[in-house]
């Protein structure tokens, strides 16, 4: 779960890892308007808080932002190497509403541009910036949020994890 404050408000997301040495992704909106510094990374089972100690890339449009947190040996989730076709099953793992590690199942229903998926797995509020997953548990998009506030037509989205490998080294 990923904690963000704007020194007046705080905000509650989600995020994963994407190597074993702290290197992170997470949606760009869960961070807009923060305070990097403010914020706190915690991990399952944790009482322990970690703040982001870079910033590799951040990039509105696509909603994601590339970070590392300054911990080591942490459990990750490999990158698929291709796109989930239409009908694919996937499946997000998130935290909704503080709810933490919440998994749900869908299809990917649609590619609505080259890198955005509409998708039918559930995804509620604090779901932003977490892994959508294949059946072989590699991330295939970051969970970003809904066409239509309030709609119950499994109308969510995610952004391609395809967004960040330009910047993977």
């Amino acid at each position: 779960m990923i904690f963000t404050s704007n020194g007046m408000s705080g905000f509650q997301g989600s995020g994963f890892f994407i190597d074993g040495s702290g290197l992170a992704v997470s949606n760009y909106h869960v961070f807009k308007g923060t305070g990097i510094g403010m914020e706190q990374i915690k991990l399952l089972g944790s009482d322990v808080a970690y703040s982001v100690s870079e910033v590799i890339v951040k990039n509105e449009d696509e909603d994601f932002i590339l970070f590392r947190v300054d911990c080591d040996n942490t459990n990750y989730l490999p990158i698929a190497s291709a796109k989930p076709k239409i009908g694919e099953k996937v499946f997000a793992i998130g935290s909704p509403r503080g709810l933490e590690n919440t998994f749900s199942s869908g299809e990917v229903s649609q590619w609505r541009d080259t890198n955005l998926m509409q998708i039918s797995a559930l995804i509620d509020h604090g779901s932003s910036g977490g892994a959508l997953i294949n059946e072989y548990g590699e991330v295939v998009g970051i969970t970003s949020g809904t066409f239509a506030d309030g709609s119950q037509a499994n109308l969510n989205y995610a952004w391609s994890i395809d967004v960040i490998k330009p910047y993977l080294k």
